[in-house]
């Protein structure tokens, strides 16, 4: 007997698939050779982003995407990290 997808399944899939298309159309910005295409990648990137984000918030309310919560000590680690200082 197959199994049936449920909502989480589904949803899961969809955000799964809405980050890497954002990650395509990334690469796609960054290779683009002219000014009018980049822009419209970015355009598109735009709409990429506010899909993944509605899945993430319905699927973070639902409690089926909870990510992990970054502490101050990791926080602070990140910008030291990356802070304009140290890319030089």
């Amino acid at each position: 007997m197959a199994q049936k997808l449920t909502d989480q399944d589904i949803a899961q899939c969809i955000l799964r698939d809405e980050k890497f298309i954002c990650g395509m159309i990334n690469t796609s910005i960054l290779e683009a050779s002219s000014d009018n295409l980049r822009r419209d990648w970015m355009n598109c990137q735009q709409g990429s982003y506010r899909v993944q984000k509605q899945v993430f918030d319905a699927m973070n309310q639902k409690g089926w995407y909870s990510p992990a919560k970054a502490d101050m000590q990791q926080i602070s680690q990140a910008q030291n990290q990356f802070s304009p200082n140290q890319l030089q």
